[in-house]
């Protein structure tokens, strides 16, 4: 039984939240939801990192600071997938 990682990104808590509960019925080996933190600075700073995009079609992955971690079985990945990008998430 082959295993694949997956990283996922959101908005929100809520949403990452809500994609760990239907992984782990998806009998997801981990899952781990966190925050990150810009340490870019603060104010303006901060504000024009945030806004920074390499390419016009990057402009949805702006404010996607919770990240999703899984481990789930090769056979249940495209299902995963499916899930994160149904619920808003970003891989």
């Amino acid at each position: 039984m082959a295993e694949r990682g997956i990283l996922a990104y959101f908005h929100s808590p809520e949403q990452a939240e809500g994609v760990a509960s239907k992984l782990k019925a998806l009998r997801a080996v981990d899952v781990q939801v966190d925050r990150f933190q810009n340490d870019v600075g603060s104010g303006l700073d901060a504000a024009m990192a945030d806004s920074m995009v390499s390419r016009e079609d990057e402009l949805h992955a702006v404010g996607l600071d919770i990240i999703l971690a899984a481990v789930i079985d090769d056979q249940c990945y495209d299902q995963a997938v499916r899930v994160i990008e149904t619920a808003g998430g970003t891989m």
